[in-house]
């Protein structure tokens, strides 16, 4: 990871939080990815597969602020699993939520 990854959600009305120790983040993780593929037009990957490496001793949760808003990111390198053209696609728009502000960038 380059930087921490956001992972959320709008659960009834009230924005959700997922971190590395939730059984659901590569699933929301890959989600995210797919919705991002299809906007760009690029075709599904069936082998797509995303996880964060839990075996990695640093992983942490970091609280970040933004804009005055804090989110809580996790600090966790990600395993992917994918097509070339997918895993280029994720190196270039990143992993997980708000993207665009500088979470989830990998290298």
């Amino acid at each position: 990871m380059g930087s921490p990854i956001l992972i959320k959600r709008q659960v009834d009305n009230k924005t959700t939080e997922y971190y590395y120790d939730n059984p659901e983040c590569g699933k929301l993780m890959e989600e995210t990815l797919r919705t991002k593929m299809r906007i760009a037009g690029i075709p599904d990957d069936d082998a797509l597969h995303i996880e964060f490496d839990l075996s990695y001793s640093k992983k942490k949760q970091k609280l970040i602020w933004y804009n005055n808003i804090s989110n809580k990111a996790n600090m966790c390198p990600v395993i992917i699993q994918g097509s070339n053209e997918t895993k280029q696609f994720a190196w270039n728009v990143g992993i997980g939520s708000c993207t665009g502000i500088g979470f989830g960038s990998i290298y």
